[in-house]
């Protein structure tokens, strides 16, 4: 087995080197020259009154469950799985219950190695498996799918093993860790690989656990968030301790002496420079007893919040006047409990708690309305939800729009490699060039749909991927978005039947995917369908809104079926790209969501064109012909008639064409209306017409059927 090593070098550019494992187990015996390791648990240990550990980024990750490298065009990729799957114990005592962890760790069988993480708090565990047929995947797609089921089936296994709760994270094949330090880590080089049942199928079109990581850095995505939190920690462990001493002539445990206890570690708290809200988070969720009388999260509040307003974070005295508004006071206990930003894509505001580690945010509904409410008047204000909500819906939320904020961060990154075209070429199809360049096109078109760029037109294209089933086809359109963006702005199961849901979606989605597009029929395809894919903006009720708005429209539309003729436009189905996909879409390498984005971007901005001319237009047309649905009046028309020669043929008008029909084929032929007809007619190049006092009339002959 091999490890991939992870550091940043001076230009700040992620740096991957490849060791054998032999290597790995040594090379945390021992501490690196500048003494980092020891470095950043000292500081652990001091709090975190100067801000983040400097020397953070010098200390090498690795990455133990793969060998990653480049691609050549500087993506990262895996070359090889392994089968270890990390589990780890966060926040351990002392030095003794680590070692004590690490022995009972490795009483399975499985356990390939277990050792004290880089903090000096943290119990890494390192387990072999593989799947029942003992045939570890290789492609990153299917490594993904295994390595997130493994990590589930192990957590129950060692929780028991260990007398412990295993510390849950997000699991995930490139996560990371800081290189450790143990002296004495344990390892069983011939561990027995722990089987794993109940696989996905690697073929089916539904996996995306795969798809949730960011292609760099390889880490745990909340790894920074739990090194905040590990700081609080230590934070409060010596606050605690400094409130034990400052208590010793008060008889322990009493209601008396908690109170005592969480006035003095919060004291410590502010002055160590934490902000009120996390040092109401950190003391309540470590204190013990919650039952005793009177010492309840409300209390804790209070506490702290005449302590913060008597000394306030900096020591400087921050004591609020007497004669303070009301609504002056509900912004200011607001904004110190929670961060609230108004979502301008979804169109409403949003909230998370006001501390450093990071947690999802949520709309603001009317039962998290009456929770600030009854918050505020357990604090002792006399406020009413209607205050609340005035200050929720004014313009002192700060707007907040996800799509800008990512594009920005992708802004000026574009290392010059057409990563675009290379993610379409990952699609085998017969016209490899052409399909490339139309999509390049409507990714480009999708891009300047979010950003607004012409507000007269939408991206009215469609591309349709053609395949039978387990050709990855519907994984292929969710990698289309960064995971960012995904969880909230792509959705494969929107359905047709009524306009409402779908013009929302239209204004909140990014990319819409029209899966089984056979299902949708042909009167829909040529009205509905039809209509909103050239709207520029769409008239919605928001969530949570009580007018009706004209919003603009932000959603792309592509589609995918296991069906060839799918498309039903008489008049040509120039709304669409059709691709006959002849084999599985290569999807075992994560897009670089980033360059994608960068390149769209500066494209963009250079000038070049996101729309489909008049000649492009005509020539998918032509190539859609392969994926039209000949109805069966236009299949009994050509096997009866033909084009009329210059010697033998007659002008006849659409209905008479249908006469003769149905007096040839008697009553199994079903008649269609002489207008749909004439339209299936206007699609055939070769059949001459013209405009005659009876209507469109057509040049044809009977065909002879000898």
């Amino acid at each position: 087995m091999r490890f991939t090593g992870i550091r940043i070098d001076k230009k700040q550019q992620m740096k991957l080197s490849v060791h054998e494992t032999a290597w790995f187990m040594e090379r945390m015996t021992y501490e690196t020259q500048e003494f980092l390791i020891s470095g950043f648990r000292d500081f652990l240990k001091r709090g975190s009154k100067w801000g983040s550990y400097p020397q953070m980024s010098k200390i090498a990750r690795v990455c133990v469950s793969a060998d990653f490298g480049r691609t050549p065009s500087g993506d990262l990729t895996m070359k090889t799985f392994n089968g270890l799957v990390v589990l780890e114990v966060r926040q351990v005592a002392n030095t003794s219950t680590l070692e004590q962890l690490k022995r009972r760790a490795m009483q399975s069988p499985s356990t390939w190695a277990a050792f004290i993480g880089a903090s000096g708090q943290t119990v890494k565990i390192l387990v072999r498996t593989e799947p029942d047929n003992g045939e570890l995947p290789q492609d990153e797609v299917s490594a993904e799918d295994f390595y997130t089921t493994a990590y589930h089936q192990l957590l129950p296994l060692y929780d028991g093993l260990l007398g412990c709760r295993v510390t849950r994270i997000t699991p995930h094949l490139r996560n990371a860790f800081l290189m450790p330090l143990d002296t004495q880590p344990l390892v069983n080089e011939a561990a027995v690989p722990f089987r794993i049942t109940d696989m996905p199928a690697a073929t089916t079109d539904d996996a995306e656990q795969h798809l949730l990581a960011l292609p760099e850095p390889p880490r745990d995505y909340r790894e920074a968030d739990m090194e905040q939190y590990v700081i609080h920690e230590h934070l409060y462990t010596q606050a605690a301790h400094e409130a034990h001493d400052r208590l010793k002539g008060t008889q322990r445990f009493t209601s008396a002496w908690w109170k005592g206890f969480v006035s003095s570690v919060i004291s410590d708290l502010c002055q160590q420079g934490l902000g009120e809200e996390e040092a109401v988070c950190v003391t309540w969720n470590n204190l013990r007893f919650k039952d005793e009388p009177g010492l309840t999260e409300n209390f804790v509040r209070a506490t702290a919040e005449a302590i913060y307003e008597q000394e306030g974070a900096t020591g400087e005295s921050r004591t609020k006047s007497m004669a303070e508004p009301l609504m002056q006071t509900i912004i200011r206990r607001m904004t110190t409990r929670y961060v609230l930003r108004h979502n301008t894509v979804m169109g409403y505001t949003e909230y998370r708690p006001n501390h450093s580690w990071a947690t999802p945010w949520e709309p603001v509904t009317d039962k998290v309305i009456n929770t600030f409410t009854t918050d505020l008047q357990l604090a002792g204000l006399n406020v009413w939800d209607r205050d609340v909500k005035r200050y929720i819906n004014s313009t002192r939320i700060r707007d907040y729009n996800p799509i800008e904020d990512y594009l920005w961060k992708c802004r000026g990154k574009w290392d010059g490699r057409d990563r675009i075209r290379a993610l379409a070429a990952t699609v085998p199809t017969d016209e490899p060039a052409q399909w490339a360049e139309w999509f390049h096109t409507w990714f480009l078109a999708m891009v300047a749909q979010w950003q607004g760029r012409d507000r007269r037109y939408g991206n009215s294209i469609v591309p349709l991927l053609i395949s039978a089933q387990g050709m990855h086809k519907s994984t292929f359109c969710r990698s289309l978005l960064p995971p960012e963006l995904r969880s909230w702005g792509y959705t494969d199961n929107l359905s047709l039947a009524e306009e409402r849901p779908v013009h929302l979606a239209m204004s909140q989605m990014l990319l819409i995917n029209l899966d089984e597009f056979n299902r949708i029929s042909p009167q829909k395809q040529q009205g509905f369908l039809k209509n909103i894919l050239q709207l520029p903006s769409v008239k919605v009720k928001r969530p949570y809104g009580k007018h009706i708005e004209e919003a603009p429209r932000l959603a792309s539309f592509i589609a995918t079926t296991n069906m060839a003729d799918v498309l039903t436009d008489p008049s040509g189905s120039r709304r669409f790209i059709g691709v006959n996909v002849k084999g599985s879409i290569n999807v075992s390498r994560l897009p670089n969501h980033e360059q994608l984005y960068a390149q769209a971007l500066k494209e963009l901005d250079g000038g070049a064109r996101y729309w489909f001319d008049d000649a492009e237009t005509e020539q998918m047309m032509r190539h859609n012909r392969q994926f039209q649905q000949v109805p069966s009046a236009m299949q009994y028309f050509l096997e009866y008639f033909e084009p009329g020669t210059d010697d033998n043929g007659r002008w006849l008008t659409a209905a008479a064409i249908l006469q003769e029909l149905r007096q040839s084929l008697g009553s199994v032929f079903q008649v269609p209306s002489a207008i749909t007809f004439g339209r299936q007619l206007h699609g055939l190049e070769s059949l001459q017409r013209h405009r005659s006092r009876n209507g469109e009339v057509y040049y044809v002959q009977t065909r002879d059927k000898d």
